[in-house]
C-alpha cells in the first residue's frame, strides 16, 4: 500500500475495528498511518470536532465500523437512543468526510437492513423490500439510511469531486477482540462463556434457551476485515458494475447457513466441553432464518477462508486470555 496513505477506521474498539487495522498493517501500512478514535477522545455524534480532526487529518479513506454490534436484544426498551448512535454519527462523518474532500469511504452495515425478507439467500436487490421487524427496526433504518447516503453523495459529486463513498452489509460477524461486556457480546461469545463455564465447573450437562433450528450466517472477522478493505480498492468502474442505484451495496457473508444447534455444537468442540447439551426451545420462537447472497463479490476474487471450528478456536484462546487478565487485575 501506498507509505503516503492516511486512514481513519472509526468506530468502537470491537472485533470488526481491530480486524481492519490488523489487516491494513498486514498489507503494509504503519500504525502511524492509521487512525482509530475511542468515544472519550472523538466522539463520532460531535459535529464540531469531528469537523475539525477531519480538516486537519485529511485522511485518503475512512471505514466506519460504528455498529452498534452484538445482539438486537441489546436495544430492547431504548430504540430511541439505539437508533441515535446508529444512524447520527455515522451519517454525520460521512457528510463531514464529504466537506473535508475524503476521496474515498465504506460503511459497513449490518445484516438487519433486509428485516424479514423470506426469499433465501438474502440478495442485494432484497434491500428494496426489506421491512424490518421492531426489534431490528432501530439498527436497520440507521445502516440503511449510511448505505444510501453514501450511494446519493457518489452519485451527485463523484465525477466533479472523484470520490467514491461505497457500503458493505456483513452477516453475523464472530472473532478474536470482541472484548467481554454482555451488552455488546455477539452470540458466539455469550455461548463461549456459558459453555467454558460448565465446562471448568465440570457440569454434566448445560442448557441453551433457544429454538436451535434457525439458520444464520457467520463470518469470521478477519475474513471480514479482507473483503471491506478489498471492496474499498476496487475500480470506480468495477464497483459501478458490480452496483446500481436499487442495489448500492455489496453483500460480505459466509455464503452458506449453520443452524443455531451447529453453532452450539462447534463452540463446545473448541471449548472442549464433554458434557451433554440441552435445546430448551419450549419457550422460545424460532427465529428468522437468514443468509447472504455474496455471488457478485466473489466474482472479483473475495471469499471466506476460515472455517466456523478455526475461528471460534481464535476466538477461544482470545476470550480465555482476557479472563486472565481480568482476573491479574487487582
Amino acid at each position: 500500500m501506498d507509505a503516503n496513505r492516511k486512514i481513519f477506521v472509526a468506530g468502537p474498539a470491537s472485533a470488526a475495528r481491530q480486524a481492519i487495522v490488523r489487516r491494513l498493517k498486514i498489507a503494509g501500512l504503519s500504525s502511524a498511518q492509521i487512525d482509530t478514535w475511542e468515544d472519550y477522545e472523538l466522539d463520532l455524534c460531535d459535529q464540531a470536532v469531528m469537523r475539525s480532526y477531519l480538516q486537519e487529518s485529511r485522511p485518503d479513506q475512512i471505514y466506519i465500523v460504528a455498529g452498534p454490534w452484538g445482539r438486537a436484544q441489546g436495544g430492547q426498551g431504548r430504540h430511541g437512543r439505539y437508533m441515535a448512535d446508529a444512524l447520527l454519527g455515522p451519517v454525520q462523518l460521512i457528510h463531514e468526510a464529504l466537506y473535508a474532500g475524503v476521496p474515498k469511504l465504506l460503511f459497513v452495515a449490518s445484516h438487519q437492513v433486509y428485516g424479514g425478507c423470506t426469499v433465501l439467500p438474502l440478495a442485494e436487490e432484497d434491500l428494496a423490500y426489506a421491512v424490518p421487524d421492531t426489534l431490528r427496526a432501530p439498527l436497520a433504518v440507521a445502516h440503511t439510511t449510511g448505505i444510501r447516503v453514501c450511494e446519493a453523495y457518489t452519485r451527485e459529486f463523484g465525477h466533479s469531486l472523484g470520490l467514491s463513498y461505497r457500503s458493505v452489509v456483513v452477516g453475523n460477524v464472530y472473532g478474536p477482540g470482541g472484548g467481554l461486556d454482555p451488552s455488546t457480546a455477539g452470540e458466539p461469545l455469550a455461548l463461549m462463556r456459558h459453555i467454558h463455564q460448565a465446562k471448568v465447573f465440570k457440569l454434566s450437562s448445560v442448557s441453551i434457551r433457544a429454538n436451535g433450528l434457525e439458520r444464520g450466517d457467520w463470518l469470521y472477522v478477519d475474513d471480514m476485515a479482507d473483503g471491506c478493505i478489498g471492496v474499498l480498492e476496487l475500480s470506480d468502474n468495477r464497483y459501478r458494475r458490480l452496483t446500481q442505484a436499487s442495489r448500492p451495496q455489496l453483500n460480505l457473508g459466509s455464503g452458506k447457513a449453520c443452524t443455531y444447534l451447529e453453532l452450539v455444537q462447534a463452540v463446545a468442540r473448541v471449548v472442549g466441553y464433554e458434557g451433554q447439551i440441552q435445546i430448551d426451545g419450549q419457550t422460545v420462537e424460532r427465529g428468522e432464518d437468514f443468509f447472504l447472497d455474496t455471488h457478485r463479490v466473489r466474482s472479483v476474487g473475495w471469499q471466506p477462508r476460515v472455517g466456523l471450528d478455526t475461528g471460534l478456536a481464535h476466538m477461544y484462546r482470545d476470550y480465555q486470555q482476557q479472563e486472565r487478565k481480568l482476573a491479574s487485575t487487582p
